[in-house]
């Protein structure tokens, strides 16, 4: 964390999750630093490239289940080379902002924060304990499914198979 800002609040930036002052004051600083400039820049790229790819797997929803296994395994492996260039993991912030893209068009940005808090405090085993990948997959796939139909749980449970989530 650099600035007294982390990248997890530029995300949720990002995200338009952030209230109150908090908006402005995140904008200005990036006005006047060209480090968290260029990290908001980097990420909404990144973002974009998540928007772009979350696109093109919901085309293909109503596709065979073998073709829309490859199209998210290449949709991921294409973000991932651009990203780090290599690397195959996704951290765990970065594969529920994933999630978060595909599902906001079945349901919208609200329901989807929603539904995506809702299943990180329902996989978290304890206090101060991360939540798990399957755990996290399985909670929002059935709260998606239940708020938002059953395609938006299957997408969830497709989605969450094909990452490979660190500490998963």
């Amino acid at each position: 964390m650099r600035h007294e800002i982390s990248e997890q609040q530029w995300i949720e930036y990002l995200c338009g999750n952030l209230r109150g002052r908090e908006p402005a004051r995140l904008r200005e600083h990036a006005k006047n630093c060209p480090e968290c400039a260029g990290t908001l820049r980097d990420l909404s790229v990144w973002r974009e490239k998540l928007a772009d790819e979350a696109a093109l797997v919901r085309s293909a929803f109503e596709t065979s289940q073998d073709t829309l296994d490859r199209l998210l395994a290449d949709s991921l492996k294409r973000i991932r080379e651009f990203e780090t260039g290599a690397d195959p993991s996704w951290t765990f912030r970065e594969a529920v902002m994933l999630m978060r893209l595909l599902v906001e068009p079945f349901c919208g940005s609200g329901t989807a924060g929603a539904t995506i808090h809702l299943a990180v405090q329902r996989s978290t085993p304890g206090a101060g304990t991360p939540a798990t990948w399957g755990l996290f997959v399985r909670n929002m796939s059935e709260a998606m499914s239940s708020v938002c139909g059953n395609a938006a749980g299957r997408l969830v449970n497709q989605v969450g198979a094909c990452l490979q989530v660190e500490g998963a």
